[in-house]
């Protein structure tokens, strides 16, 4: 591919996601005003936060991001980055909301788009360099798998480090490396930081192979540039992180993030017949809250007591949340997952309008800081008594 071609197809990239964040200010900016108020404080009083942040960071967690504390955690980080390089968001709450804003679409497309795109992605380059078996490449194997890893890198990663580092003031590559290093290998940001240097050298190594077989080939000027290219790589990546160019940092990314194995046939040629893809398992799709809300259940049933109660405790919870926030009260709320549950778990005979009264007025006499966590009790106590127990009995 010509360095023309690259260009515009990261231009390409460039433009669609300057273009999404634009369609989705708005909309993002509407749902934070939806949000319900007495939960972004209890959020912002439970993690000494702004309750602007709190708010941002609800959403995030409603869409199935990631956890609201990670949410405040990396909101937070950033406004952290941005007042020791002297460009702090000023204390106002206007200022903090566009802030948290910005920065939740930035955390949602790091933490979900992005980082799935790059998952499919990966299983088709992991196919080409599998097949890449000999110590040493031949000039094709070379070009082959450098052609590759070029157009992942280079048109799709590397304009959205760069659109990232133009709306992050004064950051720099180890920034990015801490922004999109965790969600596309998993580990922690220590874990990355101290894997990083083994990486690098790792990284170096590859292209200096990739190197060696393109120098194996009679003179020509493609060869001739694609060299060049690779030098230049290698050359990127022996700088600091903190200083690393674009390029370096994209083709660093590409090359920790883990490659699928041990899961058959990976090529693109085998159609597996499912609705979609999560982590390399076939999974029904799921949109409504009890699509969750039922697949929890079902995971859970072989879980230990203690442990069961807590996890499905908190995926209660957040259905609950997605409710509020759809506009039912807390009344309505629990009488809608007990109906729910019900009719996709097959529970007979016990969801009568007396029983639902009898929850309702539960709910009521609770106070109101109590009511969602009375509300998860009460869903779990269904579940656990006429279903677990029906399956145990």
């Amino acid at each position: 591919m010509s360095e023309q071609d690259l260009q515009k197809l990261a231009g390409d990239t460039r433009q669609r996601i300057i273009r999404e964040f634009a369609e989705k200010h708005a909309t993002f900016r509407e749902r934070t005003r939806r949000v319900p108020l007495d939960e972004a404080k209890r959020i912002a009083e439970e993690t000494h936060s702004p309750l602007q942040i709190a708010t941002v960071a609800y959403l995030i967690n409603l869409d199935g991001i990631m956890s609201i504390r990670s949410a405040v955690e990396l909101l937070a980080n950033e406004m952290q980055r941005r007042t020791v390089v002297g460009e702090g968001v000023p204390n106002i709450p206007g200022n903090i909301m566009e802030f948290a804003i910005g920065e939740g679409q930035w955390i949602e497309h790091i933490h979900g788009v992005f980082s799935r795109e790059l998952e499919l992605k990966v299983r088709e380059l992991a196919n080409i360099e599998m097949a890449l078996e000999d110590a040493i490449y031949t000039t094709e194997q070379s070009m082959a798998v450098l052609s590759a890893r070029t157009r992942m890198a280079e048109t799709y990663i590397q304009p959205i480090l760069e659109t990232w580092l133009k709306e992050h003031p004064k950051a720099n590559g180890e920034d990015v490396l801490n922004a999109f290093g965790p969600p596309v290998t998993k580990w922690r940001r220590s874990t990355l930081m101290g894997k990083a240097a083994q990486a690098r050298r790792r990284n170096e190594a590859f292209f200096r192979r990739v190197l060696t077989g393109l120098e194996k080939a009679s003179d020509s000027a493609t060869i001739d540039s694609t060299v060049k290219r690779v030098i230049t790589i290698i050359e990127g990546l022996e700088a600091d992180f903190k200083v690393m160019d674009t390029r370096a940092l994209a083709h660093f990314l590409l090359h920790i993030i883990p490659r699928p194995t041990g899961r058959g046939d990976k090529s693109s040629f085998v159609d597996v017949g499912s609705g979609s893809t999560r982590g390399y398992k076939a999974e029904p799709d799921m949109q409504s809250p009890f699509d969750f809300l039922e697949r929890d259940v079902l995971l859970s049933r072989r879980r230990p007591a203690e442990e069961r109660l807590r996890y499905l405790g908190e995926k209660i919870a957040r259905v609950i949340r997605v409710l509020k926030y759809q506009g039912l009260n807390t009344e309505d709320s629990i009488a809608r997952c007990i109906e729910e549950i019900s009719a996709r778990l097959k529970i007979e005979g016990v969801t009568g309008p007396d029983t639902l009264e009898t929850l309702k007025k539960q709910i009521e006499q609770a106070t109101a800081d109590e009511r969602d966590d009375t509300a998860v009790r009460l869903i779990y106590n269904f579940v656990e008594t006429h279903y677990y127990g029906r399956q145990n009995p």
